[in-house]
């Protein structure tokens, strides 16, 4: 069951990464000529806790994550199947909407490896950055976009009634892409 209910959630995620990437081309982030294979997919949760609780103000936040199974499409990265996150940085708004957080954050890989990487996550749609995405600023895939694609989201706390603790995503799938 825990098998099935995983590859689910890794389809939907990976659906869900695929139509936003295809949809890039759109908005202009992404010209079609400049469509590569990812360097690196993997499964990830992650989540943030906020001090003091996020009640449409802003505050530290803290995050952490681990992503496992990941593979290499690219064939450039098959050494790294694993990582853990610490990362800082400030949130504003509440959770689920229109919430900012940006920061930075340090990837240590199976290998022992560390990547630094600068990251925003955001839920208001007038920013035109939906979702959670970075640049690896240092480390293996250095220079790569990161994008993460959430599938179950859940939150401590509610807005007005105070404030937002702590936002997890349960399960998602994130891509390294070589830009």
């Amino acid at each position: 069951m825990t098998h099935a209910l995983s590859s689910a959630v890794r389809r939907t995620a990976l659906a869900a990464l695929l139509l936003t990437t295809a949809a890039a081309p759109l908005t202009g982030a992404v010209a079609p000529a400049q469509a590569t294979l990812a360097d690196l997919v993997c499964e990830v949760q992650f989540g943030f806790t906020f001090d003091p609780p996020l009640d449409n103000n802003t505050v530290d936040a803290t995050g952490n994550a681990t992503g496992k199974a990941c593979t290499s499409p690219s064939g450039k990265y098959r050494d790294l199947t694993s990582f853990t996150v610490i990362a800082k940085g400030t949130a504003t708004g509440c959770s689920p909407a229109p919430l900012q957080i940006a920061g930075t954050a340090t990837l240590k890989w199976n290998t022992g490896q560390k990547s630094g990487v600068d990251f925003t996550v955001s839920t208001d749609p007038t920013t035109g950055d939906l979702g959670a995405s970075g640049t690896i600023t240092s480390g293996p895939l250095k220079g790569d976009r990161v994008t993460a694609a959430p599938v179950i989201i859940s939150q401590n706390g509610l807005c007005g009634l105070g404030g937002v603790k702590a936002l997890t995503a349960h399960a998602a799938v994130v891509a390294f892409i070589d830009t």
